[in-house]
């Protein structure tokens, strides 16, 4: 394992490179810089159509990205770090693959496999033997592809510090980082999916009303994206919910009656209730 400090050399390798591999390999590309860190990937695809869809994705950066197979083995083999980014009803499929386990032997495991908890990946992988097992459980956003993800990491006190250090640094290239006890990642992953849901469903109902009241959808849309990101920094140590909402609140004003006319439609149990059976459906898959 290459040694975690200011200037990193190390292989990274990506298995199961579906949406989330993509968008997470395409942030932290847009962020490293070259001329300090010396990484190289090893990514993996299910099917020759995808290895070439990604040959073609990441052809601009063919010497960071050097090795794009459909063999998980060949990718992990030479690896500092494994990050686990298939589908996670597939783990059974991909470990049965000959000669994997071995070439994860002694590697820093990131799982993006949501459902799965630490431990259960932990005795899957490494067949029981688990006294040497590094394993990370991280579930990065869309936003990753931005560098704008709102990325929750398992605290787990059993990985080293340089591991736990290098996680954080290696997602933190791609959005903000929050640690969350294992008991709470359901929970809170089920936060974040029921938010990216509930905003776009808002987000395209200002939209459409601003349409009929005459403004053209692109500035409908212009407008609306960037009240949502203003109010969202603002939010994150800068103001509270209820300032934010009192500052904004002027007598008479536009904001409180479009307020008032919100909770006239209930909007406010709505969006608790779908929360709640978002985190009850997580807890249960």
């Amino acid at each position: 394992m290459a040694s975690v400090s200011a200037s990193r050399k190390l292989r990274i390798a990506i298995l199961g490179c579906g949406f989330m591999g993509k968008a997470l390999l395409s942030g932290i590309l847009k962020s490293i810089d070259g001329t300090t860190h010396e990484l190289k990937f090893s990514i993996s695809a299910r099917s020759q159509a995808s290895r070439d869809n990604l040959q073609g994705m990441f052809k601009s950066k063919a010497d960071t990205v050097d090795l794009i197979t459909t063999d998980n083995t060949v990718a992990a083999r030479d690896a500092d770090v494994v990050i686990l980014a298939f589908q996670p009803q597939q783990l059974e499929q991909v470990l049965n693959g000959t000669g994997l386990r071995d070439a994860l032997s002694s590697k820093l495991i990131v799982s993006l496999l949501a459902g799965i908890s630490s431990e259960r990946l932990t005795q899957k992988v490494y067949s029981g033997q688990t006294q040497n097992s590094r394993v990370s459980r991280v579930l990065p956003s869309i936003g990753a592809q931005i560098n704008e993800s709102a990325t929750l990491v398992v605290d787990d006190a059993k990985l080293s510090a340089s591991d736990r250090e290098l996680v954080m640094w290696l997602f933190q290239q791609v959005g903000q980082t929050q640690l969350v006890p294992e008991e709470l990642i359901d929970t809170v992953t089920a936060v974040s999916a029921a938010t990216h849901a509930l905003v776009v469903v808002a987000t395209d109902a200002i939209v459409d009303s601003s349409v009929a009241s005459g403004v053209p959808r692109p500035v409908a849309l212009a407008v609306a994206s960037q009240c949502l990101r203003s109010a969202s920094s603002l939010l994150q140590g800068h103001m509270t919910i209820e300032s934010l909402k009192e500052s904004m609140s002027i007598a008479r004003g536009i904001t409180i009656n479009a307020l008032l006319r919100l909770e006239k439609g209930q909007v406010r149990s709505g969006v608790s209730d779908a929360v709640t059976h978002a985190v009850q459906y997580a807890r249960n898959m």
